[in-house]
């Protein structure tokens, strides 16, 4: 009986044959199951990336294929498109820092970076820095710090973004410097900052702290400046003018 098949594929956990072996046409036995295991196999890994989709955490789902590129975009020398989009700075352990005004379009690189990466198999966290700094408290004061740490040493990527919108206290930006510094030579982070290295101290609040953190940050890693006019209020200012939709 072809249900009773069907609830021994789910039984076995073989979700993807259990929806499509019936589109799948016979030719010969061996050609009949190479296409049910490629089917089954083809559904793993989509459910495989939709988890470590999900687990890294992002806000908003941004793609590179979205993403405008212009000439307010400044790339340091040696750096190039091709080199964030195909995700070659991840093994050689570096950064990508996007330094800019607010609606720059900083977040949605970093974003869509971050999900490619996901997309091809590798483990990602994605942070706000006042959402990663309250967490690392919270964790601190649970006493589960260490566990956290822990998980995030498997992490290849991880994004920590807008570091500049809100002050962080003192504990809390100890502990960050904490999750920076351990990713040196080991993960590569991208950083995203409305603000300038020189007024990083405003947001960690002691001097010492923001000179060491900066100097071990941009060992590695790659500054790109996005400068101009918001992309938000630039688009919203569009639809407002007559004729324009």
């Amino acid at each position: 009986m072809p249900e009773q098949i069907e609830q021994y594929m789910r039984t076995l956990k073989l979700g993807g044959m259990a929806r499509e072996w019936r589109n799948v046409e016979f030719q010969d036995t061996e050609q009949y199951v190479r296409e049910l295991l490629e089917l089954e196999l083809r559904e793993r890994e989509v459910n495989r990336i939709n988890r470590m989709v999900k687990t890294a955490g992002f806000q908003v789902i941004k793609t590179l294929e979205d993403f405008v590129w212009n000439q307010n975009i400044e790339l340091p020398v040696g750096l190039t498109r091709e080199y964030m989009e195909g995700l070659q700075f991840l093994p050689q352990k570096e950064n990508l820092i996007f330094l800019g005004s607010v609606g720059t379009g900083k977040t949605h690189l970093a974003t869509a970076i971050a999900l490619k990466a996901c997309q091809v198999g590798r483990r990602v966290r994605f942070f706000t820095a006042a959402s990663l700094a309250n967490l690392l408290l919270e964790r601190n004061n649970k006493g589960t710090l260490n566990s956290f740490l822990e998980n995030l040493r498997r992490v290849e990527l991880i994004v920590v973004d807008e570091i500049g919108f809100v002050p962080l206290h003192k504990d809390a930006a100890e502990l960050l410097f904490q999750v920076i510094s351990d990713c040196y030579e080991r993960r590569s982070l991208i950083i995203t900052s409305n603000l300038e290295f020189s007024q990083w101290n405003t947001v960690f609040g002691d001097n010492r702290l923001t000179a060491a953190l900066i100097d071990r940050l941009i060992r590695h890693s790659h500054i790109v400046i996005f400068s101009g006019e918001s992309y938000h209020l630039t688009q919203s200012m569009n639809r407002q003018r007559p004729g324009i939709q």
